[in-house]
């Protein structure tokens, strides 16, 4: 019998990896995660949950803990976009870029096409002359991914690319992300938007207090906490009707959250159990201020497995 292609080694393996940072708390705590190659993966988590730190460490050499595959263990292979990107603020963007691609061992000639070329998709050719220093947050984020994708390396580590993107921004984060995987590329990112990760990554790890709690596709984490759509209903006045007069909910509705003003159900098809439900939440007679409809969600995902929320604020 056949036993098929062996499956390629992950391109980086963080096996039980810690830091602390300088005061001595810790920053990662036996964080362990594979990245494969080809793949866009997204770091989802709450600030402070340690996803900057993994990055770093990822760009870094001889890290304790990580082991690296030779197509990306010299450092010229690999790229890290940080959070907070730094700039010679006399020099242009344009000149910026260059300078930065001829230190990752681009030639002259070349270092300053690929930054007219990536600098042009990121919508800075007509700003490309002016002085770094003049540039808004968004600008030095789009300076900054323009610069990580003219290097063409195997891996690039983003942390927090759309951090200042407006919408052009972010459409031409994820255009660039899609050509880039498709010429052979890895792409490790860093995010507290879910709605991104799931559109633009092939697997999503979600990052708390320093773990890895789960790493996988979207869909398979969607599947794994049965998570449904949810119908939330306002009412007017802030008054949510009494349990007690509702009586039993229809078949395959059950309450999710409930406030003052708001109760939010999980339903198996909004579009049939809809007329239904309302008629049931109508019985309280308190007048309903509005119902919307969403579909359930990494957010939803991410507090189902792990008890905490994005918006959180860590260490």
């Amino acid at each position: 019998m056949n036993p098929g292609p062996r499956p390629e080694p992950p391109l980086v393996t963080a096996e039980a990896l810690a830091y602390d940072y300088p005061d001595g708390s810790p920053a990662l705590r036996d964080l362990s995660l594979d990245v494969r190659e080809g793949e866009r993966l997204v770091l989802l988590g709450p600030n402070g949950s340690g996803k900057s730190t993994f990055l770093r460490l990822l760009g870094g050499d001889d890290v304790p803990g990580i082991r690296r595959d030779p197509r990306v263990d010299d450092a010229g292979r690999r790229w890290l976009a940080p959070d907070q990107p730094a700039f010679r603020t006399w020099l242009s963007g344009r000149e910026n870029a260059a300078v930065l691609l001829e230190l990752h061992g681009a030639r002259s000639g070349q270092a300053r096409a690929a930054a007219d070329a990536w600098l042009g998709r990121f919508g800075l050719d007509v700003d490309a002359d002016r002085l770094a220093g003049t540039y808004s947050s968004g600008m030095r984020r789009r300076l900054a991914l323009a610069t990580a994708f003219a290097t063409a390396a195997p891996l690039l580590l983003l942390d927090e690319p759309l951090a200042g993107l407006d919408p052009g921004g972010r459409a031409a984060l994820a255009d660039a992300l899609g050509d880039h995987r498709a010429a052979g590329g890895t792409a490790v990112l860093s995010a507290h938007d879910p709605d991104f990760a799931a559109s633009q990554c092939d697997r999503v790890a979600f990052i708390v207090d320093g773990r890895c709690a789960v790493a996988d596709t979207p869909a398979r984490l969607l599947e794994r906490v049965g998570a449904r759509p949810r119908v939330e209903i306002r009412f007017v006045a802030g008054l949510s009707p009494d349990p007690d007069t509702l009586g039993p909910a229809p078949e395959g509705v059950r309450t999710s959250t409930r406030d003052e003003s708001t109760v939010t159900l999980e339903v198996r098809d909004p579009s049939r159990a809809l007329p239904e439900t309302l008629a049931w939440i109508l019985r309280g007679g308190v007048p309903v201020a509005s119902v919307d409809i969403r579909k359930p969600g990494l957010a939803d995902v991410f507090v189902a497995l792990t008890g905490r929320r994005l918006e959180e604020e860590g260490r």
